[in-house]
């Protein structure tokens, strides 16, 4: 499965794209974040923070009703996961291909697979620690904003186990294609640790695809991504709301008549 990455790799450069999100954090959020007041210059401070999905996620609250619709999903996704069985947890170190490259498993903790990538496979790109996004100097890099906006829905499309086209994956970087592999498996991994996870985590990388949607949203979209977040599901049904980036990002995946997608 997949292209054959040694014959492509010396017909480009092997560098990123800059990261998508570059974004320069704004100490003038603060007071918006903490008090609830919707003014023109907290809406605009949180824009620049974080886009304007998250701005307008933070005035359009989610309605009980579509909270609680979310959460039926939500449950929906995991009970319909584990009467497959659940997703396979890795028992000894495994090499597997995306059609991006190779990424690597082995048992991590709770035998959820714990996912890495090296330089053999991926010569002369940048080394990451497998997080979503994180933040260094002001500035967010990581495995998602690593990608631009256009190569999330191939991504979501071979999460989903379709073939790729040439074309689709043919201009990302050595390094674009090492990020995506592993969000491949780390997606996979996910679903291992909370039955469910891999539609919702589908729902929140397509979310990624939309150029003003920004890449530390997907933590919001996605909360289990963050640093503590493994408990997050188990946190919800313990009676803890989700917030309106979440409930938005499962009343977006595929309609119940397509729960199998």
């Amino acid at each position: 499965m997949g292209f054959d990455r040694k014959n492509e790799r010396g017909e480009r450069q092997g560098t990123a794209l800059p990261p998508r999100t570059s974004a320069t954090q704004s100490g003038n959020a603060a007071p918006f974040l903490e008090n609830r007041q919707v003014t023109q210059a907290s809406v605009q401070a949180v824009q620049r923070m974080a886009g304007n999905a998250a701005a307008t996620a933070y005035v359009q609250r989610a309605t009980d009703e579509e909270r609680a619709k979310a959460d039926a999903r939500r449950k929906r996704w995991a009970e319909r996961d584990t009467g497959r069985g659940g997703a396979q947890q890795a028992e000894s170190f495994t090499t597997r291909e995306t059609p991006f490259g190779p990424y690597n498993e082995r048992p991590g903790r709770g035998g959820a697979p714990y996912i890495t990538t090296n330089m053999d496979q991926y010569p002369g790109t940048q080394a990451t620690d497998g997080r979503y996004v994180r933040e260094e100097e002001s500035q967010f890099n990581g495995l998602i904003p690593a990608l631009d906006a256009e190569q999330f829905l191939p991504l979501v499309k071979a999460l989903k186990g379709r073939e790729l086209s040439k074309e689709e994956i043919e201009d990302l970087s050595d390094d674009q294609c090492r990020a995506a592999a592993m969000l491949m498996g780390i997606a996979n991994a996910e679903a291992v640790r909370e039955p469910g996870a891999l539609k919702h985590i589908r729902s929140a990388l397509r979310r990624q695809a939309n150029p003003s949607h920004e890449a530390p949203e997907f933590l919001n979209d996605y909360p289990q991504g963050r640093v503590g977040g493994a408990k997050h599901e188990a946190r919800v049904r313990s009676g803890r709301r989700r917030a309106t980036p979440e409930v938005d990002t499962i009343n977006e995946a595929s309609s119940s008549s397509d729960e199998n997608m």
